[in-house]
């Protein structure tokens, strides 16, 4: 699921949230915005077993998502806005601020 506020500067706020997934100890949003790189952006558990974790981008952009769970399974938004085919034969989220 995805949270969008629009701040005071003009940017979007997107707040990313999973499903709940009761066997994961590690979840990173993965994506565009940071190169695909699987570490960056580490997500954090909620106490619902939700992971969540935050991004600040401009308005206009546009960026494909996975979510990357114990550093070997990627899993999709169920309530992406879109789906786009990847390279690796599945699909990428999308966000569009």
């Amino acid at each position: 699921m995805i949270k969008k506020t629009l701040r005071k500067d003009g940017r979007i706020y997107v707040g990313f949230y999973t499903e709940a997934i009761p066997e994961a100890e590690t979840v990173h949003l993965v994506g565009s915005f940071n190169d695909w790189d699987i570490n960056a952006h580490p997500m954090r558990r909620l106490k619902n077993g939700h992971f969540m974790t935050s991004r600040v981008f401009a308005q206009g952009a546009s960026h494909e998502y996975r979510y990357l769970v114990n550093g070997e399974t990627w899993v999709n938004d169920s309530d992406a806005e879109r789906y786009v085919p990847n390279p690796h034969g599945s699909d990428n989220c999308v966000v569009t601020t």
